[in-house]
């Protein structure tokens, strides 16, 4: 299992960090290969949940591809596509609400908030489980 490596502990146990990593590592695509791109991902702001729910699906685009995570126009635009899922339900639910949510282990409260956004199926929650080292 890939971990956070030289991270400061706040980065490594940020659980917006582990969902959007999540989401972008599937489709053929690892999470360890998705990890090459952990800087650039940081550094553009696609782990602050906040941005998220204010960037369109355009602007996530163009900060997928500066932060290096490139997977030609179509992918990268439905991967855009799903983190601005990901900011509507952000937006609708309450940042802190969906923080203490999936910051937690409760796995049914997880996957009641998570599931019902278009592009988060069981392969990112298998993901993130993974990532946040929850059993289920």
């Amino acid at each position: 299992m890939p971990r956070k490596e030289h991270v400061t502990k706040e980065l490594a146990d940020n659980p917006w960090e582990d969902l959007v990593i999540s989401i972008l590592s599937v489709n053929r695509y690892s999470i360890e290969r998705t990890y090459r791109s952990i800087d650039g991902l940081r550094k553009e702001g696609l782990f602050d949940p906040r941005r998220l729910m204010n960037w369109d699906e355009s602007e996530i685009g163009e900060r997928l591809r500066s932060a290096g995570y490139d997977r030609g126009p179509f992918m990268t635009s439905l991967f855009a596509l799903r983190l601005s899922n990901l900011g509507a339900l952000i937006e609708s639910k309450d940042v802190d609400i969906c923080t203490n949510v999936i910051s937690g282990r409760d796995t049914r409260a997880i996957e009641e908030l998570l599931l019902p956004v278009n592009g988060i199926g069981p392969s990112v929650i298998a993901n993130f489980y993974m990532l946040r080292e929850i059993g289920r």
